[in-house]
C-alpha cells in the first residue's frame, strides 16, 4: 500500500451527476499523484434498497411532482444539529447500508470525499464511535437541501456564494465552506475560447440532451422541431437509455425539411460536443448545467424536477445564461426568437463565461489536500473542525 495520503470519494448513481462529479474529483486527484478510491455507494448497499433508491425518486417527479416537492420542503429544515429525525432516518439508511463501514475499513482513507449526502449520512454516526476521519462534502446543484448537511462535516464545497450564504445561515462555520463550483469533466478546462472555434458552416447546431427527460416528453420536442422551418443539425443525446433511444429514432426516421438529425446513445465525448454547438434544450441538472456553463452553452430549460432544478434553473436564468420553455408547446416560437437574434445569444454565452468554474474539480482537490489531509505522523483534526 501507498504511503501517500489515500482519499475515497463515495458518489451515488442516482441520475448522472453525483457519479459524474465523483469521476472529475478522481481525475483531479490522480493528476496530482493521489493515490484514489471512486465508488458507487449504492453497490455495497442491499439490493431492494438499491433499487428503491435509484427508482423511485424518479418515479415519483414524473407523476406527481407537487407531493415531491412538498415533501421536500417539509424535510428541508436546514441544521447540521442532531434530532429525532435525523437520528432515525440515519438509523435506517446505516442498517440497509452496512457494507459501506467495512469498505472503509478494508481501505483506510485519510479523507472521504462525498457527492452524494447518502454517504455522509451513513457514516456520520459511525465516526463518533471510531478514529476521526475528515470527510468532505461536494454539493452538486445550485442548492443545498437539509439532507446536505451532516455532523462531522470539515469542508462543504458549494457551486455560488449565494449557497454558502444559505449554509452560513443554517449555524455552518463560514471556513468550513468554500465556493468551487461544481466538479466538472476535467476536458472543460482545456476547451478553446468560442472566437478560435470554426463559425463558417450552413447550419447552426442544437444539442438536445435527452437524460431524465420523460419519452412523451422528448417526443414532443422532436415532433416540434422537425417542423422547424431553420438550417439546423440537430443531435440527440440520450445517454444509456435504450428506451429514449428508440424514441428519438422513431421520431425523426422520416424527417423532411431543413433540420436534421443525429441520434446516439451514451457518449464520452460531452465537451466536444458542447463546445461545438450553439444552443441546447435540456433538463437543468446541477453537472449540465456547469458543463454547460464551461463551454460557453447558452441552454434551453425544458421540465425541471421540484426543489434543486427548480433552483438550478433560476439561478440560470436570473444570470442571463438561459431561457426557460414551458409549456412545451412555445418550443418552436422561442427556439426561433433565439437564433433571430445573434446578438443575445452572444450576450448569454458571456453571461456563461463569467458564471463558469471550470477548474472546479482541481480546486476542490487542492483543498482537500491541502486542509483536510494530515501530515505523516500528525493525528487528523476532530470532524467537522476547521484545520490551518
Amino acid at each position: 500500500m501507498s504511503s501517500g495520503p489515500r482519499v475515497l470519494i463515495l458518489s451515488a448513481s442516482i441520475g448522472g451527476g453525483h457519479v459524474a462529479a465523483g469521476r472529475a474529483l478522481h481525475a483531479a486527484f490522480e493528476e496530482r499523484g493521489v493515490e484514489t478510491t471512486h465508488v458507487d455507494l449504492l453497490e455495497h448497499t442491499a439490493l431492494p434498497f438499491r433499487r428503491l433508491y435509484r427508482q423511485a425518486y424518479f418515479d415519483l417527479v414524473r407523476t406527481v411532482p407537487d407531493l415531491v416537492e412538498w415533501i421536500g420542503r417539509r424535510f428541508d429544515r436546514p441544521s447540521e444539529q442532531t434530532n429525532l429525525q435525523r437520528r432515525l432516518r440515519a438509523r435506517a439508511v446505516r442498517l440497509l447500508s452496512y457494507e459501506v463501514p467495512r469498505l472503509i475499513d478494508r481501505y483506510r482513507p485519510d479523507v472521504v470525499v462525498h457527492t452524494h449526502f447518502l454517504g455522509a449520512e451513513i457514516i456520520s454516526g459511525r465516526m463518533r464511535r471510531h478514529r476521526p476521519l475528515p470527510q468532505a462534502v461536494v454539493i452538486t446543484d445550485f442548492f443545498a437541501h437539509a439532507f446536505w448537511l451532516q455532523p462531522g462535516v470539515a469542508r462543504y464545497f458549494v457551486a455560488s456564494g449565494e449557497v454558502k450564504a444559505q449554509l452560513v445561515s443554517a449555524g455552518v462555520d463560514e471556513p468550513r465552506v468554500r465556493v468551487t463550483g461544481i466538479p466538472i469533466d476535467l476536458r472543460f478546462s482545456a476547451l478553446p475560447p468560442r472566437p478560435e472555434r470554426p463559425a463558417a458552416r450552413d447550419k447552426e447546431r442544437l444539442l438536445v440532451l435527452a437524460g431524465g427527460l420523460g419519452a412523451d416528453h422528448l417526443r414532443t420536442i422532436l415532433e416540434q422541431l422537425k417542423g422547424f422551418r431553420w438550417p439546423l443539425h440537430v443531435t440527440v443525446v440520450c445517454g444509456r437509455s435504450s428506451e429514449l433511444t428508440s424514441v428519438a429514432r422513431d421520431a425523426v426516421a422520416e424527417s423532411e425539411g431543413p433540420v436534421t438529425f443525429e441520434v446516439l446513445g451514451f457518449v464520452s465525448e460531452m465537451p466536444e460536443l458542447m463546445a461545438s454547438a450553439d444552443l441546447a434544450i435540456t433538463k437543468p441538472g446541477g453537472l449540465t448545467s456547469s458543463e454547460a456553463l464551461a463551454a460557453g452553452l447558452p441552454l434551453m430549460l425544458v421540465s425541471p424536477y421540484p426543489l434543486q432544478e427548480e433552483v438550478n434553473a433560476n439561478v440560470l436564468l436570473e444570470n442571463g445564461t438561459a431561457v426557460r420553455v414551458e409549456p412545451l408547446s412555445t418550443l418552436s416560437h422561442k427556439l426561433r426568437s433565439l437564433l433571430e437574434e445573434p446578438e443575445r445569444l452572444a450576450s448569454m454565452r458571456a453571461a456563461c463565461a463569467r458564471l463558469a468554474r471550470p477548474d472546479s474539480a482541481r480546486t476542490v482537490a487542492s483543498i482537500v489536500l491541502d486542509e483536510l489531509v494530515p501530515p505523516a505522523g500528525r493525528a487528523p483534526a476532530p470532524d467537522g473542525a476547521p484545520t490551518a
